[in-house]
């Protein structure tokens, strides 16, 4: 009985020791469990922020791609002229166009550059045309030997000056852009016009072509040096093509277009388009006499004035190579006026017309685009606070955003083969004495209320006047002299804008 008694002690000491591995040995596996889950986590969390580094490193990469596309589109939209151009001393100041076989030539074409183009792939522009038949027939930019000179065509830089490194945050991103140039052949003749790229001038004339710009993009880089490892990278594309500032509007076969009244107070002199109203019937003034949108009459005793023929103006019967006035006596005189307001007497010719159907917004009628979105062509003009800058050397689409616009008095304004289109939103525009403008004057009322064109002096416009703004005084001669040629290239050309589906981030062959 004792015996027995005294063995329960020792069983319950047993037991208690035995509960206590058992919670042991639970918790060492439920911190092991812990501490695996913990590793996993901090795995997961290890690799999210790769991806997540990895993410924004692309995405700088891509912007910083996408910020050189756009500062390449400026560059190109700042020398529409010269890109496809082939002539030599294309300006007054003797730039050439960019395809004319001197130092200053800016393209080279790819079926040069010793290439296979049908089959290869690499980091050379040419295997950014998608189209692996066409890669013959475009060109790829190159730096002019004006920039380094004697250094050979292969070996010259090909990055399109964009100067975009320097706009860039901190020294860990880069981007190079280089560029193709597919001159258009164009067949007005065939259902889709466009036959493709060219490098036969005789066909490919250099009017409408479209480029093809290259961005690549770098970023977390160990350097600003070239050498330097980058460690992300993006490729993008983009393809811009050059059009007209009218190419969805219409411009007046006219010299002289008005919403308001005709004619101003002072002297003016208009040289019709001879044909406007059809084969020998001329126009010089196209008026709004729309009561829907402020309609005014001729008031043809207001100032002295008059119309008449080109040769009857020149004084000659061949006009001039480069239409100026050959000895500055020109003018309409009264017997061979066809409009005239001369000493108290007038005469209305059939070259005026008071339009009931004029439009009310001139500014969609001449570009396309409704005066309300008017910064979609302020987008694609060359931004100037005010005219003092323009001169013989000037070229393309001018948006004046200052409050004034004064042609200096003896200045030349664009040429006859390059001419200028300077849309004036400026509260006054004013040409002064002795001025030569070649190309389109459109004055708008867009940004300032009160727009005002006023001549002081004798002022020569050659190609045409819109005025979408008010007409003011002229002190002096204000002479409009007709020119086709001028009016039609000033308004059809030197604008850039993108290629629908030309945008990509995916390239077969171009690394």
């Amino acid at each position: 009985m004792s015996r027995q008694i005294g063995r329960f002690p020792q069983t319950a000491s047993s037991r208690c020791r035995q509960r206590g591995v058992i919670t042991t040995f639970t918790g060492v596996l439920i911190l092991v469990l812990l501490t695996l889950m913990m590793f996993f986590a901090m795995r997961v969390g290890v690799f999210e922020q790769r991806v997540s580094a990895n993410e924004s490193r692309q995405k700088l990469a891509f912007h910083a791609a996408e910020s050189g596309i756009e500062h390449a589109k400026e560059f190109f939209l700042g020398n529409t002229i010269l890109i496809a151009s082939d002539a030599p001393d294309l300006l007054p100041n003797g730039t050439d166009g960019w395809l004319a076989e001197t130092n200053e030539k800016r393209w080279q074409q790819c079926s040069e550059a010793g290439l296979d183009l049908l089959n290869g792939s690499g980091s050379h522009p040419c295997f950014g045309e998608a189209i692996p038949q066409e890669r013959a027939n475009v060109y790829y930019y190159v730096a002019p030997e004006t920039i380094e000179p004697g250094v050979a065509v292969a070996d010259r830089s090909r990055d399109v000056p964009v100067g975009t490194t320097g706009i860039l945050p901190g020294t860990t991103e880069k981007v190079t852009v280089e560029a193709l140039l597919c001159v258009l052949e164009l067949d007005p003749d065939e259902d889709i016009p466009v036959q493709g790229c060219s490098t036969d001038r005789d066909i490919a004339d250099g009017s409408y072509y479209m480029i093809t710009l290259l961005a690549r993009g770098e970023a977390d880089c160990q350097g600003e040096a070239d050498a330097d490892p980058c460690f992300a990278e993006a490729l993008v594309s983009e393809q811009v093509s050059n059009f007209g500032a009218t190419a969805g509007g219409n411009s007046p076969d006219v010299p002289l277009t008005t919403k308001s009244s005709f004619p101003p107070s002072g002297t003016a002199e208009v040289v019709p388009n001879p044909n406007a109203g059809g084969v020998g019937v001329p126009i010089s003034v196209w008026m709004n006499k729309n009561s829907s949108c402020g309609g005014s009459e001729i008031n043809p005793s207001s100032g002295s004035w008059s119309t008449c023929e080109m040769h009857e103006w020149y004084g000659i019967d061949i006009k001039p190579d480069d239409m100026a006035c050959p000895d500055s006596n020109c003018s309409c005189l009264e017997d061979e006026s066809i409009s005239y307001t001369h000493a108290g007497f007038d005469r209305l010719g059939i070259d005026l017309v008071e339009d009931t159907n004029f439009p009310c917004d001139l500014f969609e009628f001449y570009f396309g685009v409704p005066r309300a979105n008017y910064e979609v062509v302020k987008s694609y003009a060359k931004l100037i606070a005010d005219c003092d800058s323009l001169d013989e050397n000037s070229f393309g689409i001018y948006w004046v955003t200052g409050s004034s616009c004064f042609i200096n008095s003896g200045a030349t304004i664009g040429s006859k083969d390059n001419p200028v289109l300077l849309v004036s939103a400026a509260s006054l525009t004013r040409l002064n004495g002795g001025a030569k403008f070649y190309g389109v004057i459109f004055v708008t009322d867009v940004e300032k209320p009160e727009a005002e064109l006023q001549s002081l002096g004798t002022n020569t416009v050659y190609g045409s006047v819109i005025n979408d703004g008010l007409l003011g005084a002229y002190q002096g001669t204000f002479q409009v002299v007709w020119a086709d040629d001028v009016s039609e290239k000033a308004a059809n050309s030197d604008g850039l804008g993108s290629v629908p589906g030309g945008w990509s981030d995916f390239h077969q062959d171009w690394e």
